[in-house]
């Protein structure tokens, strides 16, 4: 009982993860693992029991995850509106992910592509967790969550072959935007931080000299930037590796 008091536990430890440490480069190995052999088996995980039952089991471990950390939010009143809502774009990209894997809806599509896979990256590079220790459920939660928004997006591209088109891009881009200026007006007006809009995760000395609005736009600008240039990648490389498994079937 102890054991889960302790992982559990809502006072912070002040001690922040070791980002590019070895347990950092298990868990990167961990999540680029899963990829390969996502995209090495794709053929096999399109059986219809399989491919069900993997989705059903990813969907069911994404939404217990999120519901478990805000569970733990309101039980141990560790954060506050300006961190604990599910208002993050890989909260948000958790969500649809596990709603795509569910129900095959392409609004839920679009986000878990186009948020999921490029936010999971960068969140496991440069970890945004919370002061605590390990064993920790915010620990472990950042990870399971984030490793598995990662597979489970790449699962939806790949086996689910996920048309990576300007009509699926473009209200992407649209949602993505009256998205951020909502988001913006409310982390203004909360004084949250929600998506980084207000400031940086890293380089905090350098941005502080840009002015506040000029800062925000260019946030805003930079999730359209990484979208468009996830989407011109990903499309070079699922038409090339389509090309590749093409010719060694002749």
């Amino acid at each position: 009982m102890e054991g889960v008091k302790y992982f559990f536990r809502g006072s912070p430890d002040e001690i922040n993860f070791k980002m590019f440490g070895f347990i950092h480069l298990i868990l990167i190995a961990v999540a680029l693992l899963g990829v390969y052999l996502i995209y090495e088996n794709k053929n096999k995980l399109k059986r219809d029991n399989l491919s069900k039952l993997i989705k059903k089991t990813m969907a069911i471990i994404l939404l217990s995850q999120q519901a478990i950390l805000y569970l733990w939010y309101a039980v141990t009143g560790y954060s506050n509106i300006t961190e604990s809502l599910p208002l993050y774009n890989c909260r948000v990209a958790i969500i649809c992910t596990a709603l795509a894997l569910l129900t095959d809806k392409q609004r839920y599509k679009n986000i878990s592509v186009f948020w999921g896979i490029y936010g999971a990256v960068l969140s496991l590079i440069v970890v945004e967790g919370d002061p605590f220790s390990f064993p920790h459920y915010t620990m472990v939660s950042f990870f399971v969550g984030h490793i598995l928004l990662l597979w489970g997006s790449f699962f939806i591209l790949i086996v689910d072959e996920y048309t990576l088109s300007k009509d699926n891009l473009k209200p992407t881009l649209i949602f993505t935007n009256m998205y951020h200026l909502l988001l913006l007006i409310f982390d203004f007006y909360t004084g949250s931080n929600y998506d980084y809009l207000v400031e940086p995760p890293v380089f905090k000395n350098m941005f502080a000299l840009v002015p506040q609005l000029v800062y925000s736009f260019v946030a805003i600008l930079a999730f359209n930037l990484l979208i468009l240039l996830f989407y011109f990648l990903a499309s070079k490389l699922k038409t090339y590796s389509e090309g590749v498994f093409a010719s060694s079937e002749l």
